[in-house]
């Protein structure tokens, strides 16, 4: 018997994580000037490529509906995953190293200010490493492309037997 508990803790964090992605990348599709905002902003302020913004706007709520879901887990994690590591060592730290008061820890200003993305790129990579888990579309899909496989090769090998 298989133990669920890796499947269980793999669909806590897929939902956890889309559940944070979304309301970020709602705010970025939807809110005011909408992704044409965000790509300007990022490309003005931070020499990124603006169709990047774009990507990362439209990957934080698509890709966190099918994190949500567990559709195309490895492919929408290793989207998040980008947009967060650019989020955390680009955009945030560099940000965070401006703003140190004299006297200051830069280790800990830097820390308190990449916490949020830094996790956030910790739980989309380690997604990306193991997908899914069993309680996903995608575990559902797979389980019946093998069904369907099976059945086909069946039926190949019953009608080679009658030649």
């Amino acid at each position: 018997m298989k133990k669920w508990s890796p499947d269980v803790a793999l669909l806590l964090l897929r939902v956890a994580a889309g559940l944070i992605f979304l309301p970020h990348g709602w705010g970025k599709v939807f809110g005011n000037g909408g992704p044409a905002a965000f790509a300007s902003s990022v490309a003005e302020n931070y020499a990124i490529p603006a169709f990047l913004g774009y990507l990362a706007a439209y990957a934080e709520v698509f890709g966190a509906l099918f994190l949500i879901a567990g559709l195309f887990t490895r492919i929408d994690a290793f989207l998040l995953a980008c947009t967060t590591f650019v989020a955390t060592f680009i955009i945030q730290l560099r940000d965070a190293l401006y703003g140190v008061e004299a006297g200051a820890s830069k280790f800990f200003a830097a820390m308190q200010a990449i916490e949020l993305p830094l996790a956030l790129f910790a739980m989309t990579f380690a997604l990306v490493l193991t997908g899914g888990g069993r309680l996903s579309l995608d575990a559902l899909l797979a389980k019946a492309w093998e069904k369907r496989s099976t059945q086909k090769k069946a039926a190949a090998e019953a009608a080679a037997v009658r030649v």
